[in-house]
């Protein structure tokens, strides 16, 4: 059991440093984009293209996290399967994920381009759905722990999951905005879009970073329950051994 968690904790750990990275590069692609409004060529089509992908697989990288500390992990095979809105969001996840990748590979065809703002809109769609159910199942989650002490501005996972949402709104307004200049006046490299984009990829950014705490104290808090289990145990085994001798006297 002790190596089948490591493994889950594991799953997490890289979904999130493949967010953080894919992060970076959003921010840097967008940045350069913001600074050199002319480029439009296949270096920064593909850079996108990569990006995207990066995203499908760390869509995948959670969604067998959560199949390992969900599924893989019950006490008892028939019990019920737990944690069913981070099912939904690994869905709208991977949805979302794969959404851009289609936007990335249409925006190599000038003729659809504007298929390729309606992918992206579709894909942000499915990942502010993805937010909000990641959200909810922290509420159910944590409903009966949640207090005056834990549940304040102080708690990082409030902040995590608060931030992923307003990172998909400012996304999606950037993209609402680039669907209407294109339509309006042929405009992809808007500078208030472009600003917007780079104004979410530095909140996403941040709550890349968030993410990763959050498992790292998940990560203390196993490690602190492990130790105490082992301790546990040791005083258990302990005490037969001493029951055995004391028997045998």
């Amino acid at each position: 059991m002790h190596s089948s968690i490591i493994r889950t904790l594991l799953w997490g750990y890289w979904a999130n440093i493949l967010y953080i990275i894919g992060m970076i590069g959003y921010l840097t692609i967008d940045t350069i984009s913001y600074m050199y409004i002319s480029l439009n060529t296949i270096f920064s089509f593909m850079i996108y293209l990569l990006l995207a992908i990066v995203f499908v697989i760390d869509a995948v990288l959670y969604t067998i996290d959560w199949y390992m500390y969900a599924v893989k992990l019950r006490k008892e095979k028939d019990q019920p399967i737990q944690y069913r809105s981070e099912f939904l969001a690994c869905i709208f996840q991977n949805l979302g994920s794969i959404f851009y990748v289609i936007g990335a590979i249409l925006a190599f065809d000038k003729m659809q381009l504007i298929n390729k703002l309606l992918f992206n809109l579709l894909g942000i769609f499915a990942f502010l759905i993805e937010s909000i159910f990641i959200l909810l199942g922290w509420i159910i989650l944590f409903r009966k722990k949640i207090s005056k002490n834990n549940c304040t501005l102080q708690n990082i996972y409030i902040w995590a999951h608060a931030l992923n949402i307003i990172a998909n709104l400012i996304y999606l307004c950037a993209t609402i905005l680039a669907y209407y200049f294109y339509r309006s006046d042929k405009n992809m490299n808007s500078t208030i879009v472009l600003i917007l984009q780079i104004f979410g990829d530095v909140v996403y950014l941040i709550d890349a970073y968030l993410y990763h705490e959050c498992w790292q104290r998940d990560k203390q808090e196993f490690d602190a329950v492990t130790e105490q289990q082992s301790l546990n145990k040791f005083y258990l085994e302990k005490f037969h051994h001493q029951s055995n001798a004391n028997e045998n006297k």
